[in-house]
């Protein structure tokens, strides 16, 4: 990486280049550039290593159900949206979902919650960048609609198959009982 490094470096800006140190062995020259303490283990530093982001509870996308919910299968075309809404109308709901796209293509994710208390509507949006999958979860304090958008309007040639289940329990209290 290096050497390609240095072929690189005269051909950007000098605003960039001259911030680009280019090291052979991170663990013997990062050192020299950043405070050990601050330097993760992994590094050479004394620092606590960063926790790398655990997906091994969630499945592949051959599988056809999740959490003992069957799967739905759906195409969303290049350059275009896919979404759904999922509504708890009579009071508080415990909003669930999972997705998964086949051949780790990313897609674009956002949920969108509206809230109603009395005559006012509460928005919440969470707008994820490009994921493969996701699993999440969202409880209401009184009737509310959650909307989950695929979004593949930046692949210009690429659709994208996902797997999916959204749910909806309404529950009594926001501790979450079952309603019966």
């Amino acid at each position: 990486f290096p050497l390609l490094g240095h072929l690189k470096k005269p051909y950007l800006p000098p605003f960039v280049s001259d911030h680009i140190e280019l090291v052979g062995d991170a663990k013997t020259e990062l050192a020299q550039y950043i405070p050990k303490e601050s330097l993760p283990k992994m590094y050479g530093g004394d620092a606590a290593d960063i926790p790398i982001l655990d997906t091994s509870d969630l499945k592949s996308s051959s599988a056809d159900s999740y959490e003992g919910e069957e799967l739905e299968e759906t195409n969303i075309a290049a350059g275009d949206k896919m979404e759904i809404c999922i509504e708890a109308e009579n009071g508080a709901g415990r909003f669930g979902w999972y997705f998964i796209s086949e051949g780790d293509y990313d897609v674009g994710f956002s949920v969108k919650v509206e809230e109603k208390e009395g005559d006012k509507t509460e928005l919440e949006v969470r707008k994820y960048e490009k994921l493969i999958t996701d699993q999440g979860s969202y409880t209401s304090k009184g009737p509310c609609k959650v909307t989950l958008t695929w979004d593949n309007s930046y692949s210009l040639f690429t659709s994208k198959t996902i797997k999916f289940v959204a749910s909806v329990a309404e529950v009594s209290d926001v501790g979450g009982k079952t309603k019966s």
